[in-house]
């Protein structure tokens, strides 16, 4: 699970300890201006990902890592069916197409979205 929260002009998600161990990776800490967008949609056959490094498990439902997912490396700390919030990186400016990330609670993936996408500079 991760925190979202927004500083400035800078994007982060911080991952709880478990998931910094899980996944083989710390928080991040990404420019707004590499954001090309936010949403909650997962995108079809979700679980079908070839992993790189980090965990993959069927029980329960834990992913969390670096995975090469239809041809492209994404970030995964995701448990479960629940919605997930999928931010879409800028061509060029990141190994990662997509992150995506479990958010903590209170906040939902659906709020924090907004607030991304609120926070983009204008055209994207």
């Amino acid at each position: 699970m991760a925190s979202v929260r927004i500083d400035g002009d800078t994007l982060h998600l911080e991952l709880s300890g478990w998931d910094k161990l899980w996944a083989v990776h710390g928080s991040f800490a990404i420019p707004l201006a590499n954001v090309a967008g936010a949403t909650t949609e997962k995108p079809p056959s979700f679980w079908e990902t070839l992993k790189i490094i980090g965990t993959g498990s069927i029980w329960p439902f834990k992913m969390a890592g670096t995975f090469l997912y239809h041809g492209e490396v994404v970030f995964f700390d995701y448990q479960g069916e629940e919605s997930v919030l999928v931010i879409d990186l800028k061509q060029g400016t990141s190994s990662y197409k997509h992150v995506f990330v479990h958010v903590d609670e209170p906040d939902t993936p659906e709020a924090a979205a907004q607030r991304i996408n609120d926070a983009l500079p204008q055209g994207r």
